[in-house]
C-alpha cells in the first residue's frame, strides 16, 4: 500500500493568491508534497496539469476551483470542485446545481470550510456554509489553516505572529468542524474529510521591509507534515500530461 501527502486547496496569482503554479508546485516539494491542486476562485485555469520535477523529485499538480456566488451578500457556500475539466463558476448561486454539474462530470464536490467564524481583527467575515439541504456531495472539508488562523488571532500580536509561523497556532480541525463531521455521518451520510492549507502567500510591505505572510512552504507544512525531507535542487523542469 502506498501513502500519498498532498494538499487540495491553495490559490494562485489568477485568483486572490501571489504566487504562479511553478512556484506553488516549487514549494510543495520542498514541503515533502507528492501531489498539490491549485483551487483559484471562481476561474478554472487550463493547460497547468502535469508534473514538475526538482532534482530527482516530482509531484503532480492539479487544477481545481473553489466556486462562490460573488453576488451574495455576506458571501457563503464555497465549494471546492476537483476535476471537472469545467468552468462551472456561473453555477455558483444555485448549489445544488453546482453539485449536481460536479458530479456529472465526473469530479469531486467539496464544502470548503464550512466552519469559518469571522475575525474582526483581520477585517474578515464568516464564510461558513449556510445551505445545508444540499446533497450529493463528495464530502467537506473538515481541516482549513485559515478558518483556524481566524479563530485564534482577537490581537494583532497573534495575526502576524501565526501568519509568519503557520504551526505555532494552528494543530488541527476546529472542535465546531469535527463536531458537524460526527452530525453528518451519524445521521448516516457518507462523507469523506478533507484537511487543505488554502494557502494564498501575500506580500506585505512596512516601510524599507518586505515580508511574505501565509508562505505556501510554512503552511503546507502546517497542516500535512511528513517525515522525511527531501533535498533541494535548483532546477524545476516541467511535463505536462499525467
Amino acid at each position: 500500500m502506498y501513502e500519498y501527502s498532498g494538499n487540495l486547496h491553495c490559490h494562485s496569482h489568477y485568483s486572490d493568491g501571489f504566487g504562479s503554479h511553478n512556484q506553488i508546485a516549487r514549494a510543495a516539494l520542498s514541503a515533502g508534497l507528492d501531489f498539490v491542486v491549485v483551487t483559484d476562485h471562481n476561474v478554472y485555469v487550463k493547460g497547468m496539469d502535469g508534473y514538475r520535477f526538482l532534482g530527482d523529485r516530482r509531484i503532480l499538480l492539479l487544477t481545481g476551483e473553489e466556486i462562490h456566488d460573488q453576488g451574495r451578500e455576506p458571501q457563503k457556500n464555497h465549494l471546492l470542485a476537483y476535476e471537472t475539466g469545467l468552468e462551472l463558476a456561473p453555477l455558483a448561486a444555485q448549489p445544488q446545481r453546482l453539485i449536481n454539474a460536479v458530479t456529472a462530470s465526473g469530479g469531486l464536490a467539496f464544502l470548503a470550510h464550512p466552519v469559518d467564524p469571522p475575525a474582526p481583527s483581520a477585517n474578515e467575515p464568516d464564510l461558513s456554509w449556510v445551505d445545508w439541504n444540499v446533497k450529493n456531495y463528495t464530502g467537506i472539508e473538515v481541516w482549513n489553516y485559515l478558518s483556524g488562523f481566524k479563530a485564534v488571532i482577537p490581537t494583532a500580536f497573534k495575526k502576524y505572529l501565526f501568519a509568519f509561523f503557520p504551526a505555532l497556532g494552528i494543530r488541527g480541525p476546529l472542535p465546531e468542524s469535527l463536531a458537524l463531521w460526527d452530525r453528518l455521518t451519524a445521521a448516516g451520510k457518507q462523507v469523506v474529510a478533507i484537511g487543505n492549507a488554502d494557502a494564498h502567500e501575500m506580500p506585505v510591505k512596512l516601510g524599507p521591509f518586505h515580508f511574505k505572510l501565509f508562505q505556501y512552504e510554512s503552511v503546507f507544512r502546517a497542516v500535512t507534515p511528513t517525515s522525511s525531507r527531501k533535498k533541494r535542487s535548483a532546477g524545476m523542469q516541467i511535463m505536462t500530461g499525467r
